[in-house]
């Protein structure tokens, strides 16, 4: 949805995903991702805080969402 220009509806699917899995860290990422697409960087200031909170630990680095 992101490659496609629909930041919106990705914004969407990343926050209820949250919902289920709220430490799901593709999703803050990816929701990080849609809301700066959107113009709202500092909403996604906050969310890419919580990201690199929960993903500090990891051996991957993201280029980019997916789910």
């Amino acid at each position: 949805m992101l490659a496609g220009g629909q930041a919106e509806r990705a914004e969407a699917v990343f926050r209820k995903d949250l919902e289920l899995y709220p430490h799901n860290g593709w999703s803050m990422f990816g929701l990080a991702q849609s809301l700066e697409a959107q113009g709202k960087d500092e909403e996604a200031a906050v969310v890419k805080g919580h990201f690199e909170t929960a993903w500090q630990f990891a051996d991957v680095t993201l280029q980019a969402a997916i789910l």
